[in-house]
């Protein structure tokens, strides 16, 4: 078993690149990537470090650490996802739910190519990845973007987009004798993400000094053809060459994903010290209402897994209301018993239930009882549970959460966090309310506990403003 003394003496250039961790069979184990490997893998050796329950597992198992330098960061990422999709180590796919994996997909089946993240696998088309953060995939999507146009939509309109009209798209809808130039872009963005960015920067050098080499041999032969069309044609193109080769370095060199990850994550960290909490919150919900004097009512659910946006976990409640129960309290109790019941199973102590050979039927805890539940039986998809619940709200919000959470026998962290009567400016401080304290915390507003917990308030007032106005314009339409 290593440890930080061995660690140390292994020289690990502070650059950035993938880590691989090998067992004693030579077994590769992880693959991570860094903007300094060094400080990276040491990190993992530091006492202070508060690893998972899995993490730990592998740090018993690691006898071997490999790396390979790269010049990006981005090259980085890409190079951590392929070596994860060559080898499919066993501790990344354990630390994290394969659903939640995403994948960037060129649709080469298609006549035009389309480029754009999924998170499902068909047969047809060439895929990249997995990528273990969504904000990871939007980003080299970007990145893509500024260096080579492609499409992206699901289907080919009629007319041009505005990404034709800001040269992000060559518009085949409109143009297409653009093909072969496409097939060209495409080739070059595969293996971008392949990670052979070498390849394309040597071609394109190759293809300068050729346009170079034709362009003294024209002046040789005669110097009238310095105007002539072909010449200024050869001038054009090395100069549109070299500027896709300076824009490549450019954009590669001040493209900054990893640390924009690797904050997010430290940010969750500090908030599980901050906030007391049993263990680092891999799954973070947040809940908002939005309504005007009751009317619309709605609530909203937001998920934040490793401190970053999980929308396709996000929810929304439409809240019906009678006469005297339109206070914010009620209607939260309103959307937070919906929720929380799609994660408690029905019980019935009346019947039993018969498992077949080798199985159990699943069990709950009921009011300290433990009980057969029904709802698995009966095919009820069940939400998973949150490592941390965000309340946008004061002391009575928080009450509200704290009843319900005893009444389904619930053992799960919540706050509520609120600004204040008549505060809502950027710089009012945020104060954070705990179960059972008078007084409220009031973090820095360079506070990365509280960048996270601000992140998921504002997201899940933003998601129900979003849907109450949906359903006012529904509204007015009728």
């Amino acid at each position: 078993m290593l440890n930080i003394e061995k660690v140390k003496k292994l020289n690990i250039p502070k650059t950035p690149g993938s880590y691989q961790y090998f067992n004693k069979k030579g077994e590769i184990l992880y693959v991570g990537k860094a903007v300094d490997l060094k400080s990276r893998v040491l990190s993992y050796w530091r006492e202070s470090t508060n690893h998972t329950p899995a993490k730990r597992a592998m740090m018993k198992e690691i006898a071997e650490i490999k790396w390979i330098e790269v010049d990006t960061e981005i090259e980085a990422l890409l190079l951590e996802a392929n070596l994860i999709k060559k080898h499919q180590p066993p501790f990344n796919i354990d630390m994290r739910d394969d659903k939640r994996h995403q994948y960037i997909k060129v649709s080469t089946e298609e006549e035009f190519p389309r480029v754009y993240s999924t998170r499902t696998l068909d047969k047809a088309g060439t895929y990249f990845g997995p990528f273990v953060s969504g904000i990871a995939v939007k980003e080299v999507l970007k990145v893509i973007r500024r260096i080579w146009p492609y499409r992206s939509c699901a289907r080919l309109p009629k007319k041009v987009c505005l990404y034709h009209r800001i040269g992000k798209c060559l518009g085949m809808c409109e143009y297409p004798e653009t093909k072969s130039e496409y097939d060209k872009i495409v080739s070059q963005i595969v293996l971008f993400l392949q990670g052979n960015k070498n390849i394309i920067l040597k071609y394109k050098e190759k293809e300068i000094k050729s346009l170079e080499s034709a362009q003294s041999t024209f002046g040789a032969v005669d110097e009238s053809l310095t105007r002539d069309s072909k010449y200024e044609l050869n001038a054009k193109k090395i100069e549109f060459l070299k500027f896709e080769v300076m824009n490549i370095r450019k954009v590669l060199e001040h493209t900054e994903i990893i640390n924009l990850i690797d904050k997010y994550a430290t940010d969750v960290i500090e908030l599980a010290k901050v906030l007391a909490l049993p263990k680092i919150p891999e799954r973070i919900e947040g809940f908002d209402i939005s309504n005007i004097f009751g009317r619309d009512a709605v609530g909203s659910m937001v998920v934040f897994r490793d401190g970053e946006p999980d929308k396709n976990e996000y929810r929304k409640f439409k809240i019906k209301l009678s006469e005297g129960q339109a206070s914010d309290t009620f209607m939260l109790k309103e959307i937070l018993d919906r929720r929380l019941k799609r994660s408690v199973p029905e019980t019935d102590t009346s019947k039993k239930i018969s498992p077949k050979i080798g199985e159990y039927p699943p069990v709950h805890r009921i009011g300290g009882k433990e009980e057969a539940c029904l709802s698995a039986d009966r095919g009820v998809k069940m939400w998973a549970l949150p490592d941390l619940i965000i309340i946008d709200g004061g002391k009575g919000q928080l009450n509200v959460a704290v009843k319900l959470l005893k009444k389904y026998d619930l053992d799960i962290p919540v706050i509520a966090v609120s600004k204040g009567s008549g505060l809502r400016g950027a710089n009012a401080p945020d104060k954070i309310f705990f179960p059972g304290e008078k007084e409220a915390l009031k973090l820095s507003l360079a506070s990365p506990a509280l960048h996270i917990v601000k992140r998921v308030r504002d997201e899940a007032h933003r998601f129900a403003i979003k849907y109450h106005r949906e359903l006012r314009k529904r509204r007015w339409k009728k």
